[in-house]
């Protein structure tokens, strides 16, 4: 795959361009359904409780089950052909639930498999697509090109579950989903538009390639070996244990704690997705003026600052709505930050013969993590209260920030000092490594 690097903005890069329309699209239908899917489930097929925490469980799982074994997968055949496919499909398994609901044969079986198919189906767009992306703008511009997918992401974030409560107040909860099943034909088609890239790591006999087992080892060896790289990784997993710790119990908290009523929730909630599109919109900035290393740093204290104030928050009052709203807005301002810093600092490390193992080895760790948070913040709510469980997860944020302020990744200023960094091998005793 050819990479035309040119000036200016990379909305005149043709090919970024098509990718970045055709994810803006496939974003925005993802928020619609992130609302419209839960209430298809209670509206329509009247899930139980259980019933609907299957449905969110189903959408996570193929990570855990399958992300090692798919960054294999993506290592060995070119991505832009995966990308393609996983959209057709994901297009055909969510269109099946407008079309079940119009026959009237809709069930909870077919919900539960819709769900888990596409949620396959996004661990192979998932993990493919950011390995794709270094080829076709250059490892140089990686930082402009994760900032706009995010900021069009963080739009996506705003506007979506709005214009889904407006959409399925007219059209019905299963009929919306269609327009996310559109979107990703929209993609489809758009993708196919980009130019072919070859397979990073293929060999010529099957006969000749490494195991399965042994090839998802080499991804974590390079993540191992790799100080920078091992030391990103771990604070990723920190951040995603505490941060879903805090957002299991973040709307009871506000509704039996803080005694926020609901049209204050959705100002506060509003005000947070402001904070984080403004975090996408400047993550790029931010690096050039502070260096990589410091913006990690920093954009991981936002967290834990914002929820260790929302854990002050008590009373339905103005001053106790407008804190809350400030404390999302903080929150949620550092994690666009560190997730465009952190994907174009790997992206920007790792070889491309192995970038999707290490993609796949990184968010099934981050994955696994926000399970285990989940289940960590609905425990310190039940043991401690529902405050003290945002406080501690809080005070747990810190941990992740603290990591990276005490690696090597502190010294790191530019993604191409990343780099070279990452090319020696790491040291018995990893934090004195590199920090000369």
């Amino acid at each position: 795959m050819a990479v035309t690097a040119k000036p200016g903005s990379l909305f005149r890069h043709r090919s970024f361009f098509l990718l970045w329309s055709s994810q803006s699209v496939s974003f925005l239908g993802t928020q619609i359904t992130y609302v419209a899917l839960p209430l298809t489930a209670v509206l329509v097929l009247d899930a139980t409780a259980m019933e609907s925490g299957l449905v969110g469980a189903l959408e996570k799982l193929p990570f855990l089950l399958f992300g090692l074994f798919v960054g294999v997968f993506v290592d060995r055949r070119a991505r832009r052909p995966i990308l393609i496919w996983t959209n057709a499909v994901r297009f055909a398994a969510l269109a099946w639930i407008p079309f079940a609901y119009m026959l009237d044969m809709l069930t909870m079986g077919q919900l539960f498999l819709v769900v888990f198919v596409v949620g396959t189906m996004t661990v192979f767009f998932e993990i493919a697509y950011p390995s794709y992306v270094p080829g076709l703008v250059g490892r140089e511009r990686l930082m402009e090109a994760n900032g706009k997918l995010q900021v069009s992401e963080s739009v996506a974030e705003v506007a979506g579950p709005g214009t889904a409560g407006v959409l399925i107040s007219a059209l019905s909860a299963p009929v919306v989903i269609l327009l996310d099943a559109v979107s990703y034909a929209f993609s489809a088609l758009t993708l196919l538009k980009l130019p072919a890239d070859e397979a990073p790591h293929a060999p010529k006999d099957d006969r000749e390639a490494p195991s399965v087992w042994a090839s998802v080892r080499e991804g974590f060896s390079v993540i191992k070996q790799h100080a920078l790289l091992c030391w990103c990784t771990v604070a990723a997993v920190f951040t995603s244990l505490f941060f879903s710790a805090v957002m299991a119990v973040y709307f009871l908290f506000l509704i039996k704690e803080a005694k926020v009523g609901a049209a204050e929730i959705g100002v506060i909630t509003a005000v947070g997705s402001a904070g984080a599109l403004c975090g996408a919109l400047v993550a790029d900035r931010l690096t050039l003026r502070l260096g990589v290393g410091p913006t990690l740093i920093l954009s991981l204290a936002f967290p834990a600052l914002g929820y260790l104030v929302l854990a002050s928050v008590q009373g339905n009052s103005f001053g106790a709505v407008a804190t809350a709203a400030v404390a999302s807005f903080v929150a949620l301002f550092g994690i666009p930050v560190f997730d465009v810093t952190v994907i174009s600092f790997r992206q920007a490390v790792t070889p491309d013969h192995v970038l999707g193992r290490v993609n796949a080895t990184v968010r099934t760790f981050a994955w696994g993590a926000l399970s285990v948070g989940s289940l960590l913040g609905g425990a310190l709510g039940t043991a401690l209260g529902l405050r003290q469980a945002v406080l501690v997860s809080a005070i747990g944020l810190f941990v992740p920030s603290l990591i990276l302020l005490l690696s090597p990744a502190r010294r790191v200023r530019r993604l191409d000092e990343a780099a070279q960094a990452a090319a020696e091998p790491q040291s018995p005793e990893p934090s004195l490594h590199l920090d000369k």
